[in-house]
Parts: C-alpha cells; structure tokens; sequence
C-alpha cells in the first residue's frame, strides 16, 4: 500500500486501521467506488498499521461503509474458516428486537411467578402448613426469604415494565417500516436506484453500497426521523425485495 500525503490534513479523518495489505486496499476502493475519490491510506510505522483516511464531511457515511465491510468479512470468516472479502449479504435486525422483548418477557413472568410462590410457600411453613426445615431463628429466616421473594417481584415488574416499552417501540418501527417500504415501492424503482450511478466500472460486490446509498437518500428526503437502525432495516427490506439476498 503506497504512501500518500496530503496538503490540508486537518480535513482528513482515521475511519479504519486495517493490519492486512488487501484489506486496506479493498476497503479504500470500495470507499472511491461510493465516491469518495479523495480517499486515501497511510502506513503507520508505529501501530503497524495501514490507516484509511476520508475527507470530514464524508466520516459518518464511510463509517457506515466500513462497519458494514468489516461485517461483511466476518460472516465470511465465519463460512470460509478465513478472512477474505465475501458478496454483500443484508441482514434484516427487526426479528432480533421481537427476540429481545420476548425473552424480556419471558423472564419478568419468570421472577414474577417465583416471587409469588416464594411467598406464598413462606406464609404457608409459617403457619406449619410445609414443615420443611426448623431454623435456629425463624423470624430472620422469615426476614431473609420475604425480601430474596420480593426481590424477584419487583425485577419481575420492572422486566414487565420493559417489555412493554420495546413492545410498544416494536410496533411503531413497525409501522414506519412498512410506511418507508410502500413509499419506496411508490417512488423509488429498480431502474431509477441502476441509474443512481454509473454500473460501468463498479465491480459486482460493491454496487450494494451505491444502490443503498441511493435507498437512504430517498427514505431521508421523506423521512427526518428515523434512526439509524431503522434507516438500515428499512434499507435491507427494500433491497431484497428488489434485489434479492445475494
């Protein structure tokens, strides 16, 4: 990887640090590829590394860039048994936070029904319903099993509390959700995310960042509130539908 200077520095920021030669050179050409022709790497003699550097205004979009890369390299790490640069695979994060609330709620049920049936088998041994066990002392017995049980009943109530927020959070990414697809099904087509940039000297792999990059760029011009996760999933949704998982 060949050194490059540049004039004005300050302008210029550290997106990535890649220890492999390859990998520096592959992740700075997907940068230009996404139009960031002003790109450029370093090697840097004391971390032993080849730094990326990108114009400040163009930071947080090839942040994303490179965080998907290197996504991207880890799942086929994982498919292969090593590190080497695999076809873009979108990923779609809505069914992790479905994942998310149900475990959530299955164990606020969980301290909840053992809470109150720690309790209730306390009131009954104290009335000698379930002689278990004589203690030395039964009222610090007593002392230490009704606050371990309540204990449970208020994380149990707390993890309900929670639940139901990310249900509630759930549903309204839901809705925006389907409210972005149908507004890209309606105003964004195939042909006009192709004709986005120019296909002609842009490898097969890398056109998923120009074609996303063209998706996002819609939902923004409708959409000023949707986070970034949402922005993705959105992204992913509609890119599928029209692309297909590769």
């Amino acid at each position: 990887m060949s050194k490059t200077s540049k004039s004005d520095a300050s302008s210029y920021e550290a997106v990535s640090y890649e220890a492999d030669t390859d990998t520096a050179h592959e992740l700075l050409t997907v940068l230009k590829d996404c139009g960031m022709e002003d790109a450029y790497s370093q090697y840097d003699s004391i971390s032993g590394s080849h730094v990326i550097y990108v114009c400040h205004t163009d930071y947080a979009r090839a942040n994303d860039i490179s965080v998907t890369f290197h996504n991207d390299l880890e799942d086929a790490g994982e498919e292969n048994g090593e590190e080497a640069a695999a076809e873009v695979q979108p990923v779609l994060l809505y069914s992790n936070s479905d994942e998310k609330y149900k475990d959530n709620l299955s164990s606020a049920y969980t301290f909840l029904i053992i809470g109150v049936a720690g309790l209730i088998a306390l009131v009954l041994y104290d009335f000698g319903l379930i002689p278990v066990f004589n203690t030395a002392s039964k009222i610090l017995f007593n002392v230490v099993a009704a606050a371990l049980f309540t204990g449970f009943i208020i994380a149990g109530i707390m993890s309900l509390r929670y639940s139901r927020k990310l249900k509630l959070a759930i549903d309204v990414d839901s809705a925006m959700l389907d409210k972005a697809v149908s507004y890209l099904e309606a105003n964004l087509s195939k042909e006009a995310i192709e004709n986005s940039y120019d296909s002609s000297d842009i490898p097969d792999e890398m056109k998923y960042y120009r074609r996303t990059d063209a998706i996002k760029q819609c939902i923004s011009s409708e959409f000023d509130d949707v986070s970034e996760e949402l922005m993705n999933e959105i992204c992913d949704r509609y890119y599928n539908s029209m692309f297909g998982q590769n």
